[in-house]
């Protein structure tokens, strides 16, 4: 294990672990293996909520997110609280990861979505509406109306006519295709499209991609990732991040919120994946399909093949087999 974790530290993670209720029967080894799993790496996994919002604190970082996406350019944003206030008293909580705006009132809302919802695109059209109806104040007129961007980052791909790795969406008139107006936009950003395996001759936007999806396994130096990165690298770095950063970042990183792709929700995410995907092919092969293609992600991620047995209900030198041909 590269982190240095003393015998305290193990046992207050634990502690956490057993906080999760899928996680309580597994035994205590396994559970210093989600730990391991989680905190051994050079840098935070980005996909996660906490970490997101903890690196695009950095208003530099963030306005370069804006700026490599945006058609416009952004000279300095001004992170606001991401809870709105409600118009009445029993209007839907509306809690952000990250709400910023421009000097002239643009504003910008920056999602990370790490769980397949089929509620997904009202959630985001909901938020967007919700920031254009809290623009305006008894007798303000509509003129005042200010653009509102929405950009949600997915650990998932989404079904669509066409393949593409940004898909951007605002209203429209459906023959002609003429734009009702610029104050909403929303921006599906699917990082299971970009297939790299490096960050060399990407641009802007397909780097996000990589940087987003790859982050907890990075390995190499900051400067590896070009100066352009170095900073993002810098902010998500784990070793001497302070002990109480660390162990939010941990708490989320487990969290039925989250979902994280380690033991039990590796199971409920990927069988579910596989067996839509393994529909046409019959239940029987879409459920073995499932399970193998949840076996290899969690083999992907270093974790042992008898937890990985376990938990996909693969025999275990079926996992070795898998193993051995990644």
């Amino acid at each position: 294990m590269n982190m240095k974790m003393t015998p305290a530290q193990m046992r207050k993670f634990v502690a956490i672990v057993n906080e999760v209720e899928r996680y309580r029967d597994l035994s205590d080894k396994e559970k210093e293996q989600i730990v391991i799993s989680i905190l051994d790496h050079p840098y935070m996994d980005l996909r996660c909520d906490w970490a997101f919002k903890h690196v695009l604190q950095n208003t530099d970082i963030l306005k370069m997110l804006l700026n490599d996406f945006l058609p416009e350019e952004i000279d300095s944003v001004q992170m606001l609280p991401n809870e709105i206030d409600k118009m009445r008293p029993d209007d839907k909580n509306v809690i952000m990861d990250v709400l910023c705006h421009t000097v002239d009132g643009k504003e910008f809302i920056v999602e990370m979505q790490r769980k397949k919802k089929t509620s997904f695109k009202s959630r985001m059209l909901y938020y967007g509406a919700s920031m254009l109806h809290s623009q305006l104040k008894p007798r303000e007129p509509y003129s005042s109306l200010k653009p509102v961007y929405v950009i949600c980052f997915m650990d998932f791909k989404m079904h669509h006519e066409t393949d593409q790795l940004v898909y951007r969406y605002s209203i429209c008139e459906q023959t002609s295709g003429e734009r009702y107006n610029d104050l909403l936009s929303i921006y599906f950003c699917e990082l299971p499209r970009l297939q790299a395996t490096g960050i060399d001759g990407l641009d802007p936007v397909q780097s996000w991609f990589y940087i987003l999806a790859n982050m907890r396994i990075f390995a190499g130096k900051p400067e590896d990732m070009g100066k352009r990165y170095a900073v993002i690298a810098e902010e998500a770095r784990m070793p001497g991040f302070p002990e109480e950063a660390l162990t939010k970042y941990f708490r989320n990183m487990i969290t039925e919120e989250e979902r994280l792709d380690i033991g039990t929700a590796y199971y409920e995410d990927g069988f579910i994946d596989g067996m839509e995907k393994g529909k046409a092919e019959g239940m029987a092969e879409g459920e073995a399909r499932a399970r193998r293609e949840l076996a290899k992600s969690m083999l992907a991620e270093g974790l042992d093949p008898a937890f990985v047995s376990k938990h996909t209900q693969l025999p275990q030198e079926e996992v070795l087999v898998l193993q051995k041909n990644m």
